[in-house]
């Protein structure tokens, strides 16, 4: 069943896309990742990395008939410019496409990682000619220390970044949104839930406000969520299609929430 779920711009990238969209790993079925595109999302996210590779090769046989209404997102963790290229046409076969979306280079949660991937015959310099060649369209960078995802995106050199977020953690506030405002960086957000951990309360919120609260920010485009469970994934799809965002009195309960569960260490 397809909802109405809300679009928007990816930042500087002009890509129109569904604030809510799949994350991969969590998924093993080409059926299950197909029943969520069918809900009306148009961002899928995937990895090199995810499940050893199968996780591209499942979401490419879900995608086929559907690649002209999708915006696809992969990753390479490679930071050489040999590596990351035998990456990208890997993914580019599993996936089954002519070219990605956005090609994100992943986890560049270290300087060295960063100064590696942005070296002359770097993942980086990869990434340019390949979206010189046509093979991608946008570069991406993703990872989970803020601080150093900040840098990244000051760089200037990145059109979309994936970090995560939720009510629980404000810190992304003041560094990747900000730099990504500054770029017009497209901000996607990934954890909205913790893993589902915030979730596990006796009196947690109901599962899509965790999805509607980082929506709630003006510097968030999407949130995607992993398919761990796909009737809740159908549940928040429909939700957000009814209601997009947050009152200011609903995002400071979810605060309130979120504040006590990083207490309890559920974060």
């Amino acid at each position: 069943m397809a909802y109405e779920i809300p679009k928007t711009v990816l930042g500087r990238t002009g890509l129109t896309v569904t604030r809510l969209g799949t994350g991969g790993a969590y998924c093993e079925s080409a059926d299950t990742y197909r029943e969520a595109i069918d809900c009306g999302v148009t961002y899928v996210d995937t990895a090199r990395t995810y499940r050893d590779g199968e996780d591209e090769k499942v979401i490419g046989a879900a995608i086929k008939g559907k690649r002209d209404d999708l915006v696809l997102a992969t990753k390479t963790q490679a930071r050489d410019a040999k590596d990351a290229r035998r990456e990208l046409e890997t993914s580019l076969r599993l996936l089954g496409v002519d070219y990605i979306d956005v090609y994100q280079l992943h986890y560049l949660n270290t300087p060295e990682a960063r100064q590696q991937a942005l070296a002359p015959s770097g993942a980086m310099e990869m990434a340019q000619k390949a979206r010189e060649e046509g093979l991608i369209r946008f570069i991406g960078v993703t990872g989970h220390d803020w601080f150093q995802v900040q840098e990244a995106v000051d760089t200037g050199l990145f059109d979309t970044v994936l970090c995560w977020y939720n009510c629980a953690m404000s810190i992304p506030e003041r560094t990747v949104f900000r730099a990504a405002d500054e770029h017009g960086t497209g901000v996607v957000i990934m954890n909205a839930s913790r893993n589902d951990r915030l979730f596990e309360a006796s009196d947690a919120p109901p599962s899509e406000d965790f999805y509607r609260y980082v929506l709630s920010h003006k510097s968030v485009n999407v949130t995607i969520m992993g398919l761990r469970n796909i009737e809740r994934f159908h549940r928040v799809a429909k939700a957000l299609s009814e209601q997009e965002t947050l009152t200011s009195e609903a995002k400071t309960a979810m605060e309130n929430y979120g504040a006590r569960m990083l207490q309890n260490g559920k974060v």
